[in-house]
């Protein structure tokens, strides 16, 4: 999926949730949203273009794309040595 649709989209959704959570919730609704209602290649690509500078999210969307980014795994654990 296209970054910048993804980027717009996130900051519509975040408009909404500012409205309705208020300013200090919106980041955790919006989030909450994306966990929700995203599929998880599109909350993947959101945070990877978190992790690219963020170019063009909104604060809101940069808050909650921050929360999301938290969630993922940051590398795959170790396989255990042999004895």
């Amino acid at each position: 999926m296209n970054a910048h649709h993804l980027v717009k989209m996130v900051n519509e959704i975040s408009a909404f949730w500012e409205g309705e959570a208020g300013p200090e919730n919106a980041a955790k609704a919006v989030a909450t949203h994306l966990r929700r209602f995203w599929d998880p290649r599109m909350r993947r690509e959101i945070v990877a273009h978190y992790h690219a500078g963020a170019g063009g999210l909104c604060d809101i969307a940069r808050d909650a794309v921050a929360l999301l980014a938290a969630d993922a795994p940051t590398a795959k654990p170790a396989p255990p040595s042999p004895a």
